[in-house]
């Protein structure tokens, strides 16, 4: 896993230095940063502030973004660690997830939870005896009725004050539904402070329209994203992650020409984002210019092969213009790609109908169904 040449998108605020500072590192590298999770997405680094300011639903949905994108998934600590700003634990490490689970008493998903927010001294494989005398810990909280959410907000809501910053030199317990650590005959909080003290930057500000404009999205108040993206955009003008959810909020909101507009300017920062030319051949569709829809599909199709929804929607143009051999190789291919899905069902049809066409060339078919407005990419 490497930050070269990497697309990278951090979820939630890092708490180890502002996000300009890691842009510039990450660019550095030749790679870059941008906000939100798209197709071309080989990164995602999970800031310790989501644990603070995130719900938990939420962190999952960003894992399940980011696992179905095919992106690296890693820690803010692990990020650090790829810049060469911090070494390598040096305790001997050669436990796997596999084991630390088994031997901790931890389910496999709440050890890669965990692993998101450094509640490990090592938040990858192979893991110390130290990691695994922490993990056991955790067990025992959550036998006592914690879950992983409510262990990586306490760690991540301050510094653990133990020797070296480790879990493994203190005994946690619960008390009231808080975590508390135990000295002796006394209980104290977990607290501290962050490793730095940074002024609100700019960046900050995105964070908080994004994410705002994001959970706006998930109650579908359309208008609010829309107003909370712009004033994100105003900021960040040349992440085109932002640029394309402005567009799907207009799409959402029926104003076709400015979420034109913005996939537009999309395009014109990356000219290989997918989605957005995926969204412009739904919006050609709308108005019956089958001749831009193909353009946009091909070009869909080309800014990233293996992204099925294209093939698909540019099938169902072909078949509809007669051109059934063209029709048949693109569905053939979305099976290949997407083999059990509703939507494969619906390719296996029009490759059945095309067949059966080809055997009885007068005989009169309804087409395929159309998947609607070509379904949004987000």
């Amino acid at each position: 896993m490497k930050v070269e040449g990497a697309v990278v998108a951090i979820l939630g605020a890092l708490e180890a230095f502002p996000r300009r500072l890691a842009a510039r590192e990450i660019e550095k590298r030749r790679g870059s940063l941008r906000r939100g999770i798209s197709r071309r997405t080989s990164l995602v680094i999970f800031g310790h502030r989501a644990a603070q300011a995130w719900s938990a639903d939420r962190i999952l949905k960003g894992l399940h973004d980011s696992q179905a994108a095919g992106a690296a998934v890693i820690s803010e600590n692990a990020f650090v660690r790829l810049l060469g700003i911090t070494a390598k634990p040096e305790a001997a490490r050669q436990i796997t997830a596999r084991q630390l689970a088994e031997q901790s008493g931890l389910d496999d998903a709440t050890v890669d939870r965990l692993r998101l927010f450094d509640a490990f001294e090592f938040s990858e494989e192979p893991f110390g005896f130290r990691d695994l005398v922490a993990a056991r810990q955790y067990a025992r909280l959550i036998e006592d009725g914690l879950d992983w959410f409510g262990i990586a907000r306490a760690i991540r809501t301050g510094r653990v004050a133990a020797p070296g910053g480790s879990l493994a030199s203190v005994r946690l317990e619960l008390l009231g539904g808080d975590v508390m650590m135990r000295a002796g005959q006394s209980l104290t909080e977990l607290s501290g402070q962050h490793l730095l003290d940074f002024p609100v930057e700019e960046s900050d500000r995105a964070d908080q329209l994004f994410e705002g404009a994001q959970e706006a999205e998930d109650i579908g108040d359309w208008e609010r994203a829309r107003s909370l993206y712009e004033k994100c955009l105003a900021i960040e003008p040349r992440d085109p992650v932002i640029a394309f959810n402005l567009s799907h909020a207009f799409m959402q909101l029926g104003n076709a020409s400015e979420a034109r507009r913005y996939l537009h300017k999309v395009l014109s920062l990356d000219k290989n984002y997918a989605e957005a030319w995926y969204n412009l051949a739904s919006l050609a569709r709308e108005r019956k210019d089958m001749a831009a829809a193909r353009r946009h599909l091909q070009k869909a199709i080309a800014a990233d092969p293996t992204y099925p929804d294209p093939l698909f929607n540019l099938a169902l143009v072909e078949f509809e213009a007669g051109a059934h051999d063209e029709a048949s190789r693109l569905w053939q291919r979305y099976r290949e790609l997407d083999p059990r899905s509703e939507w494969s069902e619906k390719a296996k049809h029009g490759l059945q109908l095309i067949a059966l066409m080809a055997q009885h060339p007068s005989l009169k078919v309804d087409r395929p169904e159309a998947p609607g407005p070509l379904r949004a990419a987000r």
